[in-house]
């Protein structure tokens, strides 16, 4: 039987210039299938709101109950937007489907044998991250120096050392820094939202469960740095830091 060979390209980048090359995702499936994503971390948010989509993508279906965009200046939800091809080329293709997942950054390359979920959870995070949703501007950062394929582990590693640096960066300009992380706990209450949100969105169009099932590995992240934060923490903490009696 020969192989179906196919090849969808999505790239998004709405800048005029850019300074930082993208970052590109392969899939590969053993029936010859490729899709290929070039993403710029880098891209602008755009002020000019799309006119056109589908229903699904709405801003006004399925929108996060904390949105604080106006319908009337936003018809459709900017990370929706973003993530209509995606969705719809993994529509037909089920969560535990095997692939080989390529990631290519400035820096370096990454290559995993993984479950269909967990490499569009790794890409639709790296979307979601900088597109125009006020909510994911938290990201960006994280965004800018990408990591595929995280563990909850290095997600909670990541996620502190973040907010932690932009503290810091605070105190430097004469704030009030959150060493604390309440605010980090706070930023992942409304993630948790936006996430819920998406995953009614999606699961009442697309039937297969890729799509789903990756935001819903977002909503357990999430959930990591909030009801279980201190846990987490005390998890970690031998690894960075050991009190002179322990």
């Amino acid at each position: 039987m020969q192989a179906v060979l196919s090849l969808s390209v999505m790239v998004i980048n709405n800048r005029v210039s850019r300074r930082q090359p993208m970052i590109e995702y392969q899939f590969e499936f053993d029936d010859g299938l490729k899709l290929r994503y070039s993403i710029d971390p880098d891209r602008a948010a755009s002020t000019r709101p799309v006119q056109e989509g589908p229903a699904w993508a709405r801003l006004d279906y399925h929108q996060c109950q904390h949105c604080p965009l106006a319908v009337q200046e936003w018809p459709y939800c900017p990370a929706a937007m973003d993530l209509q091809e995606l969705a719809k080329d993994f529509q037909n293709l089920p969560a535990n489907r095997k692939a080989q997942v390529t990631v290519i950054t400035p820096e370096r390359e990454y290559t995993k044998r993984v479950m269909l979920e967990e490499g569009v959870r790794a890409l639709m995070g790296l979307i979601m991250a900088t597109s125009a949703c006020p909510h994911f501007a938290e990201l960006r950062a994280n965004a800018r120096h990408h990591l595929p394929f995280a563990t909850q582990e290095e997600f909670i590693i990541r996620s502190i050392s973040s907010y932690l640096l932009t503290q810091y960066f605070i105190l430097r300009e004469g704030g009030e820094p959150d060493w604390e992380l309440k605010g980090l706990v706070r930023i992942n209450e409304q993630l948790q939202k936006v996430n819920h949100a998406f995953w009614q969105r999606l699961v009442t169009q697309f039937q297969n469960d890729s799509n789903s099932k990756a935001l819903l590995n977002f909503f357990s992240l999430s959930s990591s740095l909030t009801a279980t934060l201190e846990a987490q923490v005390a998890k970690i903490r031998p690894q960075f830091y050991k009190h002179p009696g322990d």
